[in-house]
């Protein structure tokens, strides 16, 4: 059970943070994630080029999705790769989290609305902490 996912990078102009209300443009770099499903109970992630950056964000979207379809105990081997730069602001947790949930659904042959993957995924970044 292979799924891949691939998510693309955004700027901020206006924070929502303090009213509710922001902005934000799409950019065209991309983050693309494969996940492969495995009996192993153990989530395996390489982040391609930036292999010293934490794994915790791609873990806990792997689990949130598994534990949504009730798959507690899979394991699976992520690998990423991405042309978003790390920590420069042009949300490359965000489209970490999207790819890698989205990739992960596939796996399972399943499918969300769009709204609620992206909750899913905000949920695992406060979880991280990015």
């Amino acid at each position: 059970m292979i799924g891949r996912g691939m998510a693309r990078s955004a700027g901020t102009v206006v924070n929502a943070i303090a009213t509710g209300k922001g902005a934000a443009f799409g950019i065209d770099l991309r983050t693309e994630a494969e996940v492969e499903l495995n009996d192993t109970g153990e989530i395996d992630v390489l982040i391609e080029g930036a292999e010293g950056e934490s794994t915790r964000l791609v873990e806990l979207c792997v689990l949130s999705v598994l534990e949504r379809y009730g798959e507690q105990g899979r394991g699976a081997r992520v690998v990423t790769r991405s042309q978003i730069p790390i920590s420069k602001g042009l949300k490359s947790s965000s489209a970490a989290a999207n790819a890698v949930i989205k990739a992960t659904l596939r796996a399972l042959d399943e499918d969300l609305q769009l709204l609620e993957a992206i909750q899913m995924g905000c949920h695992c970044a406060i979880q991280a902490g990015v």
